[in-house]
């Protein structure tokens, strides 16, 4: 990962509202980064950031539901 490319991160994080995050389980080839909130954040939907090859973005609402999905779907296995 390139520096240009953490930096990114970082800046989708703090869009987000959080100031750290963790890396979570890769997602329909992205790797998924999830904010890591401080105080209690109301603020809708976990919205996460996704990275495929050195392009950083939110998530969208659609891909944030079809991801909270796939979480339920391996805890039942």
């Amino acid at each position: 990962m390139t520096d240009e490319t953490t930096k990114n991160i970082k800046l989708a994080i703090r869009a987000l509202g959080a100031n750290r995050y963790k890396k979570a389980k890769p997602w329909n080839g992205y790797d998924v980064y999830e904010p890591i909130y401080t105080e209690m954040a109301y603020r809708g939907l976990p919205y996460v950031v996704l990275v495929k090859d050195d392009e950083v973005r939110l998530s969208t609402t659609d891909e944030t539901i079809e991801y909270l999905g796939s979480l339920s779907a391996d805890d039942e296995d």
